[in-house]
């Protein structure tokens, strides 16, 4: 994490230059929020592939996260999502969707959350 939070133009308070700028951003704060956790879910710490993926699983159990998460796939792959009312209790979320959606939004990300500012 970066000490320093993000600036509009870019740059962080230390003059620091970031590769994500919010106002060219595709993505909302509540993508960012999701891809965190999704991280958090997901990290290499040692677990194998099968402990990961169920954890995913677990994550997953919340069908609006799951809905929010292949939406937010489709977009990072360029694929139209047509109908918000699609069913996704069966489709099967791989971990390595997972880290593309990673290393695509929280990756590129470098802020600071201050709180009582």
């Amino acid at each position: 994490m970066s000490k320093s939070k993000v600036q509009w133009g870019g740059l962080t308070e230390d003059g620091r230059s970031v590769s994500t700028i919010w106002g060219n951003n595709p993505f909302t704060w509540s993508d960012v929020a999701l891809a965190i956790e999704i991280a958090d879910v997901i990290v290499d710490d040692g677990a194998g592939y099968k402990r990961r993926k169920k954890r995913l699983d677990n994550f997953f159990k919340d069908e609006d996260k799951k809905k929010r998460f292949i939406h937010l796939v489709c977009r990072i792959k360029g694929e139209k999502v047509y109908d918000d009312k699609v069913e996704v209790k069966d489709i099967d979320v791989k971990v390595e969707d997972a880290e593309l959606v990673v290393e695509t939004i929280v990756k590129k990300v470098k802020l600071e959350i201050k709180e009582n500012v």
